[in-house]
């Protein structure tokens, strides 16, 4: 490795100066066009690499809110910036172009460093893992998205790197010797800190799953017992909102302050060093507890009465609303994940009773639960991330002057709850899943509009404290580009056209399949439990070799 890279760093330099020139728009004027070059860089987690519905793929990727930023900024400036695109099989596709974007899938204060947070892990201190760093001489040597991002870095850098080391290097070596000495970094990091208890998804020993397991036998017995089996063990569990789980999968403030402040103070030296002027936006966290992807009583009312019109949520789930009644408070009420949510449609829609349906919420009149996210549990995250927000701005103002917050997470929480109304083209912008406009199917990230309306934060104050004047981008033609808007008022949306597996594969289920006719409904295929089979599997074998296992003695996975 370290003679490869020894030999790499002449040749390394001469093609970063290459990769790094280009990204320009030709639109610019002359006088715009003589403006000294800026360089643009993302860290961040799957927001800032452009994931949607739990794919990773250009077409995502172009229509999240760095590309935005970029396409935006370029207008007005030559602009050093590169994605690490991938195709639609998520394989990089040019692997050998140096990316300045280095967001990745699921990083958090932590993994961005390289770093096993140690609460969601399961172990006593955080420890540098491998797997968070791009250690690869080689793309056919790639094994997941840290490789597949942050190549080639490491190779010009001649050391395994993380997206913050990697960033250090930009900002200390790549840009001055590609003459580029301004450099905006959109930093927007925290999200993940609270998202394995608002999703009740992730972290390991155990990892959590909010899947209603027992409820499953009669449809999947053999996966039910691998389940169960699972969760014997101590690998997996399936009751993620309780007060302990959502404790331990919370980030604590003492730890995310210290991390955040070692980290902004390495990216404000590295420029420093490189003698760039270097800018890190800060952009703040919103209500991961209020997203999309958590579905209230009225929506789990408004989709299962579609399938049984009789259906109600137990009484013991308490509701953001009497039935028939306007939801006053969108914070208000109980939740359930998207994921319990799909289970409970496909059970009733394959001829289970609303009885046995409705006992993954409630047995013998008392709420279960691990399943449900309790409207407490949800102010506990909620004031969590609070706490985040008030690290992180007290951090960037010590930071320095060139360290700026952008106040994204309060501007979400106004516009998703209604506190602050945003109206495109006579739809509003709320929580709401696909019926809200703001999200994809997954209901966690943003669709086309909503990373849309992110990018118009980010290079507002792109342009205040840099002094560009690069253009705010109208929202409506975005939104009559977007495929996750519900064109007929049904509640669904046509969604994206590429192929799709695991998890992805289940969100696909509720495709619109004709968006212009109302009377036209999802209709779940006859392979469903087949379907939600091999996607809950994908998440299971994950689990360690003790699950793939007995997977393979059940006959539900291949022997090796």
């Amino acid at each position: 490795m370290l003679a490869f890279a020894g030999r790499s760093r002449i040749v390394g330099s001469l093609v970063t100066a290459a990769l790094l020139s280009t990204g320009a728009s030709s639109a610019r004027t002359g006088a715009e066009s003589a403006s000294p070059p800026l360089a643009l860089i993302g860290i961040g987690d799957s927001l800032t690499h452009g994931t949607m519905d739990a794919t990773n793929n250009a077409l995502n990727t172009a229509n999240a809110y760095v590309q935005r930023v970029r396409n935006s900024l370029s207008r007005r400036v030559p602009l050093a910036f590169a994605q690490p695109f991938y195709d639609f099989d998520e394989n990089r596709v040019d692997p050998f172009r140096l990316p300045t974007n280095r967001g990745g899938d699921g990083a958090d204060s932590f993994t961005i460093d390289g770093l096993e947070y140690h609460r969601r892990a399961g172990t006593d201190q955080d420890t540098v893992s491998p797997g968070l760093l791009a250690d690869k001489l080689l793309p056919s040597q790639f094994e997941g998205d840290y490789d597949k991002v942050l190549y080639p870095i490491n190779v010009l850098a001649g050391e395994p790197t993380s997206q913050v080391s990697g960033a250090e290097w930009l900002l200390r070596t790549a840009l001055p010797q590609a003459g580029v000495a301004r450099a905006a970094t959109l930093y927007w990091v925290g999200n993940n800190d609270s998202s394995t208890a608002a999703l009740g998804l992730g972290g390991s020993n155990p990892m959590f799953l909010p899947i209603p397991a027992a409820q499953l036998l009669p449809k999947l017995p053999g996966l039910s017992l691998l389940l169960q089996f699972a969760e014997h063990e101590g690998l997996v569990s399936f009751e993620p909102y309780t007060a302990a789980a959502i404790d331990r999968n919370l980030t604590t403030v003492g730890d995310f302050t210290a991390q955040q402040q070692s980290v902004l103070a390495r990216l404000v030296q590295a420029g420093a060093d490189g003698g760039v002027e270097s800018h890190v936006f800060v952009l703040t966290l919103p209500y991961y507890s209020s997203i999309g992807y958590l579905m209230d009583s009225e929506d789990i009312e408004f989709y299962l009465r579609k399938v049984k019109p009789t259906y109600r949520v137990p009484a013991s789930f308490k509701r953001v609303a009497p039935v028939g009644q306007p939801i006053t408070d969108p914070l208000a009420g109980d939740r359930i994940s998207f994921l319990t949510f799909g289970l409970m449609y496909a059970l009733l829609d394959t001829g289970v009773p609303i009885a046995i349906v409705n006992d993954v919420l409630e047995h013998d009149g008392q709420q279960r639960d691990g399943l449900v996210l309790s409207e407490a549990e949800g102010r506990t995250i909620r004031e969590r991330i609070d706490a985040f927000n008030a690290a992180l701005r007290t951090l960037a103002a010590a930071a320095g002057p060139h360290v700026h917050v952008v106040e994204v997470g309060p501007i979400l929480n106004g516009v998703l709850t209604g506190s602050t109304p945003v109206t495109i083209g006579g739809r509003a912008i709320t929580r709401k899943w696909i019926r809200g406009s703001a999200f994809g199917f997954d209901g966690v990230h943003p669709n086309y509009v909503g990373h849309a309306l992110i990018a118009d934060l980010v290079v507002a104050r792109i342009n205040a404290e840099m002094g560009l004047d690069a253009p705010i981008m109208p929202l409506a033609p975005v939104m009559d580009s977007d495929p996750y808007i519900d064109r007929d008022g049904d509640g669904w949306a046509a969604g994206p056209n590429y192929a799709h597996a695991g998890i992805t594969n289940l969100l696909f289920l509720f495709k619109d399949p004709d968006d212009a006719d109302p009377a036209q409904q999802v209709t779940l295929p006859p392979d469903v439990w087949e379907r939600i089979q091999d996607a809950i599997l994908s998440s299971v074998l994950a689990a360690g070799p003790t699950v793939r296992a007995e997977a393979q003695r059940l006959g539900l996975a291949a022997s090796n």
